[in-house]
């Protein structure tokens, strides 16, 4: 697609969404933002910047961005290359979700649950429910024990089982959201009593130490029974 209708070439400084075969990139998802990257043709070197990714349909996954170098037809056979430093961010960003909300179950009551989130490469947003707001000298605490999960370096256990199976051994789902037959789990964590243990699609890291550190920078109310934390 080039400028919304479809072509089977496009030159540089076209803005154009691209269809592959497969692709590496992640497509945002569970509050976690997209990936970004280049996508370089073989044989003429014609490069394309992502800015975004798209799914118009089930099973379709679209590349969004615009020609920097070059050109690209149909049929070409590229390379893609996620921007890994920003993935990077972006794992770290969402373990630490995983973590704090951990924390805040155990600090303020296993009644807190997840009620949305941002995960991007600079920052993270946690939203959770709680029927009052969070005091600093609570807040304080939470934060030492989120970079204590962090020091720890407890590795984190990625498979994929039933749902329901899932479900039995403790695992935590998100209200609202659809989850298939098959899910996949991440643990924090190892043995039979992991540190956490959640439903989650997205990317992480290998280990909490690879976080490095956690700052908290606000609290506030999104709604009645509803609070955000930003990192």
């Amino acid at each position: 697609m080039r400028n919304g209708e479809r072509t089977d070439a496009a030159k540089m400084g076209d803005e154009v969404e691209v269809i592959t075969a497969a692709t590496p990139f992640y497509l945002e998802a569970g509050g976690q933002v997209s990936d970004v990257g280049v996508i370089t043709a073989l044989a003429s070197g014609g490069q394309m910047q992502v800015v975004e990714m798209a799914k118009p349909v089930a099973g379709l996954i679209v590349h969004r961005g615009r020609l920097v170098q070059g050109a690209l037809k149909l049929g070409d056979k590229v390379i893609l290359r996620v921007d890994d430093e920003r993935r990077g961010d972006i794992r770290r960003n969402h373990t630490a979700t995983h973590i704090l909300h951990e924390e805040l179950r155990r600090k303020l009551g296993k009644h807190v649950t997840q009620a949305g989130s941002l995960v991007a490469p600079e920052r993270l947003r946690f939203d959770f429910t709680h029927d009052a707001a969070v005091g600093k000298p609570q807040l304080a605490e939470i934060t030492a024990a989120v970079n204590a999960a962090i020091s720890a370096n407890y590795p984190l256990v990625i498979t994929e089982m039933g749902q329901k199976e899932a479900i039995a051994q403790g695992a935590m789902a998100l209200f609202g959201e659809k989850y298939g037959d098959v899910v996949r789990t991440v643990k924090i964590g190892a043995g039979e009593k992991p540190y956490s243990f959640e439903l989650c699609g997205g990317l992480h890291v290998r280990e909490t130490a690879d976080i490095q550190r956690f700052i908290l920078t606000s609290e506030s109310a999104v709604s009645a029974g509803c609070a955000a934390l930003r990192h």
